[in-house]
């Protein structure tokens, strides 16, 4: 490491230097970090891995504060916490050259955060950050977020997740701006959600908005709910498998009670209970803009059902298109309600109740339905233990029903007898162009 410091401090040619995965401790980064006051040349440095600790980053940030020259510095997995991150925020005060600065993994939580903040609030050529893989929570990231409101320089930011998949500040600021952003599976968790919350509250171009498929959880939830209250431009949010709970559907339920521009929402696979199924349905009492309601994959059962069918039946403004409720454990009782709603819905087009368990009472009450509704298109009744006696009060619906042009039927346990009455419905019905019923008992 000696000779390697010597040779760096005399060397005027060489401008990338990669030491990581070695066992240069605080000593060698400090023999570093004084060569690095003498060159003149040396733009990258890699010292990623080498257990450099506080004392170690300290001497580096030190060098930094009268280094000229140096742009890019990888410091990963160098467990220099919250007290390393200080040091580094003090130099990046100063230092008008250093652009692209990577810090994952470094166990540092919210004060190193916030020091960090407090440096980007003045610094004007920083461009790239990384802090993935450490432990900074929510308010580390409210700091965060709060800076980047007023540093326009920093372009990417990775909080969690894959460095690789880092933020786009300037299209999240809208400073780019896209009307459609995609930040799904991107291993994002509540801290990036606080910093998107925070910075597309304030963009006046984005309508779309898709953060599936991440960690978000329910603090997550109420970062973007918070955001919805403010801004009036967001018409889509895919919010799906993000673990939000009941807590974090609150917080959306709560958003959409005074928010009046958006129009889709995509909440499958969150863990929402019965509990948050019942504060959307509020929500939904007066809602006059909803038109996609995805609620796909949670456990809200007939309780849920219930509130949710209750509250658009009693809406006079709901502009409901399209419901999932697919795989929510409703049953009979629950598809008893929501069935009400379709029977006077003049707007619902398409209703998704695969995956239940509605069985044929459930079924019975969607044929009533059916036989007064003039909407409805799309029906997917797809695995319902649905059997015979199901199956047969389905073509009376039929018979009369001049909308409906798929019906998915299959996985259920529907026998020749119910087939026959599905056929002889076929035979007077002018507008049904897709059955499915394979996956049943036919001979």
């Amino acid at each position: 490491g000696a000779k390697i410091t010597g040779a760096l401090e005399r060397n005027e040619v060489l401008t990338s230097l990669d030491v990581r995965n070695n066992k240069i401790g605080p000593t060698g980064a400090t023999a570093i970090a004084d060569a690095l006051k003498g060159s003149g040349v040396l733009k990258t440095l890699n010292i990623g891995n080498n257990n450099i600790g506080p004392k170690g980053v300290a001497a580096i940030a030190e060098a930094l504060r009268g280094n000229a020259v140096l742009t890019n510095l990888v410091l990963t997995s160098n467990n220099i916490g919250d007290e390393g991150a200080k040091a580094l925020a003090a130099a990046l005060r100063v230092n008008e050259v250093l652009t692209d600065l990577r810090l994952n993994n470094n166990n540092i939580r919210d004060e190193g955060a916030k020091a960090i903040a407090k440096a980007l609030r003045g610094n004007a050529v920083l461009t790239k950050l990384s802090l993935c893989d450490n432990h900074i929570g929510g308010e580390g990231a409210k700091a965060l977020a709060s800076a980047l409101r007023v540093n326009a320089v920093l372009i990417e930011l990775s909080l969690d997740g894959d460095e690789l998949n880092e933020l786009d500040l300037p299209k999240l600021r809208g400073t780019d701006p896209v009307t459609s952003l995609n930040l799904s599976e991107k291993g994002l968790g509540p801290a990036s959600a606080i910093v998107i919350a925070s910075l597309i509250a304030g963009n006046g171009v984005m309508t779309d908005l898709d953060v599936g498929q991440n960690e978000l959880s329910n603090e997550g939830a109420k970062a973007l709910a918070s955001a919805l209250r403010v801004n009036e431009v967001p018409k889509a949010l895919y919010l799906y498998d993000n673990e939000i709970g009941n807590e974090g559907a609150k917080a959306l339920a709560s958003a959409l009670e005074g928010n009046g521009v958006l129009t889709n929402l995509s909440l499958f696979g969150n863990a929402i209970g019965d509990e948050g199924a019942a504060a959307i349905g509020e929500a939904l009492r007066d809602n006059g803009v909803l038109d996609t309601l995805n609620l796909d994959y949670n456990g809200i059962g007939d309780e849920g059902a219930a509130a949710i069918g209750e509250a658009l039946r009693v809406n006079g403004r709901n502009k409901l298109t399209s419901l999932g409720l697919a795989g929510c454990r409703v049953g009979p009782t629950g598809a008893a309600e929501i069935a009400e709603y379709v029977s006077g819905s003049a707007v619902l087009k398409v209703l998704n109740l695969r995956d239940n368990r509605i069985s044929d009472a459930g079924a019975a009450a969607i044929a009533k339905a059916l036989r007064a509704n003039g909407v409805l298109t799309v029906l997917n009744l797809f695995d319902n233990s649905i059997g015979d006696v199901g199956a047969m009060v389905l073509p009376s619906a039929l018979r009369v029903n001049g909308v409906l042009t798929e019906l998915d039927l299959c996985y259920n346990d529907i026998e020749d007898t119910g087939a026959e009455a599905l056929a002889s419905a076929l035979r007077v019905n002018g507008v049904l162009k897709t059955l499915i019923i394979n996956y049943n008992n036919l001979a």
